[in-house]
């Protein structure tokens, strides 16, 4: 087949959870199908980031955004009633760029990555198969922001989450495939043609590794940091769980791990701290694979979390929150701890320090949960059905957290506090 992928940033390096997701959609649909990728970008690209996607891609278009005009569309965007990160990505030059594409090429699927994106093909429904990656709810990733802030930056996400949350329901009307990551952001949207295709982990370099080899008493946090909702997880076990620990354990080291901290991540790794903030490193792989806990304490977002993955396929113990498992579906004791309040997740990491058989029980089953059911193999698959007019075979089901023909016992599908409230809202609503 012929596909046209949309994305609204160029999705290299991997730094960012859409980044790795589309990469890794082009990385396998590249062996079989002719890709074309048409991208906004809001900085030149040089050859090292050019170069691996124009080996997966037939052709490459990458049309810039420069950030004064992105700030000029957010201006002029508070006079619509248009989602801001949707205004933010207008650009008259992409428009023309993607007919000019679209005119000279015969695309058998359009693969739009986020609702960004959606404005360039709307009045394409019907003309082209269109599979639009929604990758999770942002107006749920929204709800839950504005949850946790506070003041000014508290009415800005409401004002964002009310536009968004109108924009989602009239997506979800008008296209007819729809795919994303998560079996909570899906029952919160609803919609029976909404498919829930998770994130891959890449099982050759997330290599399993059991406990031999690891530093001793090292907790890790691994994700990019320029992400709001990072640094604010990072702050709140700083300031909510480190103090409950370093009594017990005045050894502990913790690591974070992640590109782009702000001054405000930097600092926190003070003399006598135990913190260390190592921005990107080259391997990530490999801090996990020597760190003794991974922690997750995220207190908003949505979709699914590619830093438990990540750990869970190098056999390193997670301890998360509801929040941070909403997405993977892990059970608890089984595959991950979970922990929402400070005393609750340091008891988890207590415990896991403490026992050795724990941290070998929750590595190997957070292995096979990943080997199970996050697979890139298998996400490649259920686009290339999806692109052909097809139901992929296994799908996670909104009604709970199994495939076709496997039990749901002991895994009901659970979501965070945000979550919660917003799909008891949903239902109050369709009554």
């Amino acid at each position: 087949m012929r596909i046209c992928l949309i994305t609204p940033r160029f999705p290299y390096p991997l730094i960012k959870g859409d980044s790795l997701r589309v990469y890794h959609q082009l990385e396998g649909l590249s062996r079989r199908h002719q890709i074309t990728l048409v991208s906004l970008n809001d900085s030149p690209l040089n050859p090292e980031q050019l170069g691996p996607l124009s080996k997966l891609c037939e052709q490459v278009h990458v049309v810039p955004l420069p950030r004064w005009r992105a700030a000029l569309n957010l201006a002029t965007g508070l006079f619509t009633p248009r989602p801001l990160q949707v205004e933010y990505h207008r650009s008259s030059r992409f428009e023309r760029t993607l007919s000019t594409v679209l005119a000279r090429g015969r695309f058998d699927a359009l693969h739009v990555s986020l609702i960004r994106m959606l404005p360039y093909v709307w009045n394409l429904v019907g003309k082209q198969v269109i599979v639009v990656d929604l990758i999770d709810s942002m107006s749920l990733n929204l709800l839950s922001r504005r949850n946790e802030a506070r003041g000014p930056m508290r009415l800005a996400y409401d004002l964002e989450y009310r536009r968004v949350r109108d924009y989602e329901r009239a997506v979800v009307q008008r296209f007819p495939s729809l795919v994303i990551s998560s079996p909570i952001d899906q029952q919160l949207l609803g919609g029976p043609h909404i498919q829930v295709n998770p994130n891959g982990v890449d099982l050759e370099k997330f290599q399993f590794r059991g406990l031999e080899g690891r530093n001793p008493a090292t907790l890790i946090f691994t994700g990019n940091m320029a992400y709001p909702p990072n640094q604010e997880a990072v702050c709140w076990f700083v300031r909510q769980v480190w103090p409950l620990l370093r009594p017990r354990w005045p050894r502990l080291q913790l690591e974070i791990v992640g590109a782009d901290p702000p001054a405000s991540i930097r600092a926190l790794a003070g003399p006598g701290s135990n913190i260390q903030v190592l921005g990107r490193v080259p391997k990530m792989e490999e801090r996990l694979g020597k760190a003794t806990v991974a922690i997750c304490p995220m207190q908003s977002g949505s979709g699914i979390q590619n830093k438990v993955l990540e750990a869970m396929a190098t056999g390193t113990p997670v301890v998360s929150t509801a929040v941070a498992n909403q997405g993977v579906q892990g059970c608890q004791e089984r595959e991950l701890l979970i922990g929402d309040t400070p005393e609750e997740f340091a008891f988890a990491v207590d415990r896991l320090l403490l026992d050795a058989g724990l941290r070998r029980w929750l590595g190997a089953n957070g292995r096979a949960l990943v080997e199970q059911r996050f697979r890139w193999e298998v996400h490649v698959a259920r686009l290339e059905a999806l692109y052909a007019g097809q139901k992929p075979e296994a799908t996670l089901e909104p009604s709970g957290w199994a495939t076709s023909g496997e039990s749901t016992t002991g895994r009901q599908l659970m979501a965070g506090k945000s979550a919660t409230k917003a799909l008891l809202g949903l239902r109050s609503e369709t009554r």
